[in-house]
């Protein structure tokens, strides 16, 4: 039976993510204020590298704008970052057949992996983790806020020995 399940996330602003936003606006607003005030006594060439630091603040302001996907293929989990809505990574696949451990985030005791992929939307609210064994990375602990459906999809395809223990620890 095919398993195809998606499910996209925003990644919630944090103080730092504020403080970001405004040094650059801050620094675009000054930076074109010098280019312009170059521009009015003595060279109005000067403008156009004006215009340019605006248009590259307000690049950089979306950029701040953060949202993951989570895929579900099958055994195979793709995490993509959209940065923007105009820029898509891919962060990892996984291959959930090879899956280690499920549950909701912060697991009871310590996870001992070599990565951790962070795709969650920061709050700490309905985070699940997963571990799984990867071909480059090892043991790769994801931290994610998946909806139900993809909880189902990920228990459909982990191996079997772990589902059982996983039913038998939610009872």
């Amino acid at each position: 039976m095919d398993v195809f399940a998606e499910q996209l996330i925003k990644k919630e602003k944090t103080t730092a993510d504020y403080i970001k936003m405004g040094g650059i606006a801050a620094g675009a607003i000054i930076l074109a204020s010098l280019f312009m005030f170059l521009a009015m006594t003595m060279l109005f060439s000067f403008a156009i590298p004006a215009v340019l630091v605006l248009f590259l603040g307000v690049w950089l302001l979306g950029s701040t704008n953060v949202e993951y996907e989570y895929i579900i293929t099958n055994n195979e989990m793709d995490i993509d970052k959209i940065i923007g809505k105009r820029k898509r990574k891919r962060m990892i696949t996984i291959d959930l057949s090879k899956g280690e451990d499920f549950g909701e985030y912060p697991p009871e005791d310590t996870i001992r992996a070599e990565a951790t992929v962070h795709a969650s939307s920061g709050l700490e609210k309905d985070a699940h983790y997963l571990v799984v064994k990867h071909e480059v990375y090892g043991t790769v602990n994801v931290i994610f806020n998946p909806n139900e459906k993809i909880r189902e999809a990920i228990m459909q395809e982990l191996p079997n020995s772990l589902r059982i223990k996983i039913k038998r620890n939610v009872k």
